[in-house]
């Protein structure tokens, strides 16, 4: 009897899945995901057929990092002001779970990796999530347009502690000597820092835009997935991808499979089920957020793997994602 490696294994059992009434999962983790690899697929075809240089790739993405992010950051928090769908035990355990995560990381990886240039990207991708892509539009499909309050609640609140702990990460490991001032100075000036306290601040007081103002952030903050994504597969190297395999996978299976894993089980001892289970299992085990990529480069870490990771843990959530959406799926 021929042996079943993993790949064989895993076709083998999808048909199984399937049949046993999740193919809905699969097709909302497909319809997700693909379009992500398409718009990198392009970025990466205009680069290699010389339409659009590196260069230019480089300068987009600063653009993404200093106007479509803060603008998509700011637009997501003030659109819902209604916070009767908090639910603050799922708040505190992501919340509380992110900063735990990267504490962790703190003092694990000084330890396993010398560059501190590598050790804040891999730190970052390790834990930082696609929420606000990813997760909302999982979460949309599967509960239904106006029943997933909760989930944009509480993916407001982790992402926020997902840019500061990463700044924090990315700032903490620039190389050299640490020095606090500058080292402050650099957070309070971030513009993602900038559009959290700016959000935050008009969610706490009521105050609106005038139409004039508004359209403009959400046409930038729009932009953010395409351009995003389209730079990121612009910038993507198969052969760096080579060179840093041990990397990818360290994070591929620490961001898809060990963290939601951990955060998952948690959940459950404290007796989540339906959206709140839902809520946590999502917000962890959705891909390395893509603007994970544009603050590795602007903060001087090595914008390459993070790059790398946001791609391959891109890809690879279709079959985790499915797999514990099927696994999950009665409690949910």
């Amino acid at each position: 009897m021929p042996e079943l490696n993993h790949s064989s294994l895993f076709l083998a059992i999808i048909p199984v899945l399937l049949y046993n009434g999740r193919m809905e999962y699969f097709v909302t983790s497909f319809q997700t995901v693909m379009p992500l690899l398409i718009m990198m697929a392009v970025g990466f075809l205009l680069r290699h057929i010389k339409l659009v240089s590196k260069d230019v790739f480089l300068v987009i993405n600063r653009i993404v990092f200093y106007v479509g992010l803060p603008c998509l950051i700011f637009h997501n928090l003030i659109k819902e002001q209604n916070a009767d769908n908090a639910d603050w035990g799922v708040v505190l355990l992501c919340v509380g779970g992110i900063i735990i995560l990267f504490a962790l990381s703190w003092l694990i990886t000084p330890h396993l990796i010398k560059d501190p240039r590598r050790r804040g990207a891999i730190s970052q991708a390790s834990i930082r999530s696609n929420d606000s892509i990813f997760a909302l539009t999982v979460a949309a499909t599967i509960l239904g347009e106006g029943n997933f309050g909760m989930t944009i609640f509480t993916s407001a609140l982790s992402a926020t502690a997902l840019n500061l702990m990463s700044i924090i990460t990315l700032e903490m490991n620039r190389g050299g000597k640490f020095k606090f001032l500058p080292f402050l100075k650099h957070v309070v000036t971030n513009p993602v820092i900038i559009a959290v306290a700016a959000g935050y601040l008009f969610r706490m007081t009521g105050w609106t835009l005038p139409a004039f103002l508004l359209k403009p952030i959400n046409h930038f903050s729009n932009m953010v997935p395409p351009l995003g994504f389209l730079t990121l597969g612009g910038i993507l190297s198969f052969h760096s991808i080579k060179e840093n395999q041990k990397a990818i996978t360290g994070i591929v299976l620490t961001k898809l499979i060990l963290v939601p894993l951990i955060m998952v089980s948690i959940a459950l001892a404290l007796g989540f089920r339906g959206d709140r289970l839902l809520t946590v299992l999502l917000i962890f085990a959705a891909p390395t957020a893509m603007a994970s990529y544009p603050m590795a480069a602007a903060l001087g870490s090595d914008s390459e793997l993070a790059g790398e990771a946001v791609a391959v843990t891109t890809a690879c959530s279709l079959p985790t994602v499915f797999l514990f959406l099927t696994i999950f799926g009665g409690l949910l």
